[in-house]
């Protein structure tokens, strides 16, 4: 995992750029992938420095997920303009997209946190994912149930007819009064 790069370290690579050194000499120079360097010019031009202080604002999962991968199959929009526009790690949608690509939508289910909804409701990033975990859980808990409930009815069933079959049998077992 790379280390969160800090913003003093951002505003000089972006000074260069503006300078007119090329990308690929700031990229090498500050050790940063391409990418990264144009999701932080794609996050200035559009927020300035406080957008870029606070990237990444989002941990990548469901209701993102599906935006990014939205845009990505309609727009074929680059990883690094994703990357900015949702506020999301290059890696994280680097990862969701490869993702979809090996298992489709069935690998890009997950629960939803939202950082900034976190800081509003004032909980910590520890319970805000042990919040996420519960709602993953709740929701496969609840898939089981009805997985349970449709079992337990076709055992019913099952049931009637074996109950059903004895006593025919029952009754062509006794013998006949004549």
């Amino acid at each position: 995992m790379r280390k969160k790069v800090p913003l003093e370290v951002k505003m000089e690579a972006l000074k260069k750029l503006q300078s007119g050194a090329s990308a690929h000499a700031v990229s090498r120079q500050f050790h940063i992938r391409d990418g990264e360097l144009q999701t932080w010019l794609l996050i200035y031009a559009r927020e300035g420095e406080r957008g870029l202080a606070a990237y990444p604002k989002n941990i990548c999962y469901d209701a993102i997920k599906e935006k990014i991968i939205c845009t990505y199959r309609q727009k074929r929009v680059p990883l690094h303009t994703l990357s900015a526009k949702y506020s999301v790690p290059y890696s994280s949608v680097c990862r969701c997209i490869s993702t979809y690509k090996r298992k489709g939508n069935a690998g890009v289910e997950s629960a939803v946190i939202d950082i900034m909804e976190v800081m509003r409701s004032g909980d910590t990033l520890d319970e805000a994912l042990t919040k996420a975990e519960l709602k993953q859980k709740l929701k496969e808990a609840m898939n089981e149930l009805d997985y349970l409930r449709a079992e337990n009815a076709l055992l019913k069933k099952v049931k009637a007819l074996m109950e059903a079959e004895e006593r025919r049998n029952s009754r062509s077992r006794r013998p006949s009064g004549h």
